[in-house]
């Protein structure tokens, strides 16, 4: 590397405090800034996104039981001469910073294109949110800077591990390229535990792509809806569904495993399997709150040393 191209580099990793949102992070751009792309060096190109980037809304969709939560498909908007030279590199597990003048937020991708240079995000609105208030009338076409990648996770193939990840609502998102990264290397010998908690089964985003994941040998899931209700007698007098419903067992999909309670600590060791080789990994994916929830307690549960704990 030239000296013209390492000032270069440098230039694009210099990190101000005004580039941290304020949102408390668990992987604040502070402490994991932008780093150079392998993949991206190894095709002789460069990762268009480590510093701010334009990119344009290709596809806006709803969330067909909620329309607070935004499907968002964006493809990079530059117009120059050198834009083949350039790839989007957005390793699974790491999160991207949209920046609309001086608003900040990260968001995780759940899909990128390393070639075309597009990813898609899944959106939550929030009804008092600063940024909610921008993304809510985004339309096709229009353009919006981010930056990233930033995270610290990474996945050693080579490593035989069993990666329990638990993921709450729409930070399901985030957890499908960490599963896509071991299903699709036949060479992965690592196993996959999949829990997933949301209010009820309309609020389980991707169940399809779920059932894909589902036909895997190394992988298990599990959805935790605690008010999952139907319209039988029965379940409107107890306020929920039963596990016994039949409503409920014809609303499932092949293979899909419900459990209509709330996802305990305890009750983790369940899903432990002392006979299965591996380095166990703790993978959580939500709030801050449900992270603190589960972090530690989940764990200990689990066997996990704290080294090993990953929190998106």
């Amino acid at each position: 590397m030239t000296a013209n191209r390492e000032q270069k580099v440098e230039d694009v990793f210099t990190i101000q405090d005004s580039d941290c949102c304020g949102n408390g992070c668990t992987n604040c751009i502070l402490d994991n800034k932008p780093r150079p792309s392998q993949r991206a060096l190894l095709a002789g190109k460069r990762n268009i996104i480590l510093k701010y980037t334009s990119f344009r809304l290709l596809q806006r969709e709803t969330h067909s039981g909620d329309d607070q939560v935004l499907f968002l498909h964006f493809g990079n908007a530059a117009e120059s001469d050198d834009k083949d030279d350039c790839v989007l590199d957005i390793p699974p597990g790491h999160h991207i910073m949209l920046r609309i003048g001086s608003l900040l937020r990260p968001y995780s991708p759940y899909w990128t294109d390393f070639a075309s240079k597009e990813f898609k995000i899944l959106v939550k609105l929030q009804p008092d949110g600063p940024m909610s208030q921008h993304l809510v009338a985004v339309q096709p076409n229009d353009r919006l800077e981010f930056r990233g990648p930033i995270g610290n996770y990474r996945h050693d193939s080579a490593v035989t591990k069993c990666i329990y990840i638990i993921c709450q609502g729409v930070a399901v998102a985030p957890t499908l390229p960490l599963v896509g990264q071991v299903l699709e290397n036949e060479d992965d010998m690592s196993r996959i535990w999949h829990l997933m908690c949301a209010p009820d089964l309309q609020h389980v985003y991707f169940r399809d792509q779920l059932l894909e994941f589902a036909k895997y040998w190394n992988y298990r899931s599990c959805l935790y809806v605690p008010h999952q209700q139907c319209g039988s007698d029965a379940c409107l007098e107890a306020g929920h569904c039963r596990q016994e419903c039949d409503e409920l067992r014809r609303s499932l999909r092949y293979k899909e495993r419900v459990c209509l309670h709330r996802l305990e600590a305890n009750e983790l060791k369940q899903h432990v399997a002392p006979a299965i080789p591996g380095l166990p990994v703790l993978i959580i994916a939500g709030d801050s709150g449900f992270q603190r929830a589960m972090g530690e307690a989940a764990a200990k549960a689990l066997g996990v040393a704290q080294e090993n704990v990953y929190l998106l």
